[in-house]
């Protein structure tokens, strides 16, 4: 069976990679049609190398709505960082 990379993610994967690799904080935006591969793709990218990252899939409610649960999201993380390094 072919990797999911192999099979026409390339261009994605390569770009995912670059922006990963920076030094400085990223933030990549991934949308699209209905059932394209999204989730795969990104599923696909962190887990490949046990990546450390933030998925935060939005809904359609307001955008102050997922504003806050981005918040929480990203704060949930930092503050599980933050405390493991206090205990270690």
């Amino acid at each position: 069976m072919k990797k999911f990379f192999d099979r026409g993610r390339s261009y994605e994967s390569a770009s995912l990679e670059e922006r990963y690799g920076r030094d400085d904080f990223s933030f990549a935006v991934v949308y699209g049609r209905r059932r394209i591969g999204k989730t795969s793709l990104i599923t696909e990218f962190i887990t490949r190398d046990n990546k450390k990252a933030i998925w935060f899939t939005a809904t359609e409610y307001p955008d102050t709505v997922n504003l806050e649960k981005f918040s929480r999201s990203v704060s949930s993380v930092y503050q599980d960082l933050f405390y493991g390094a206090l205990i270690n």
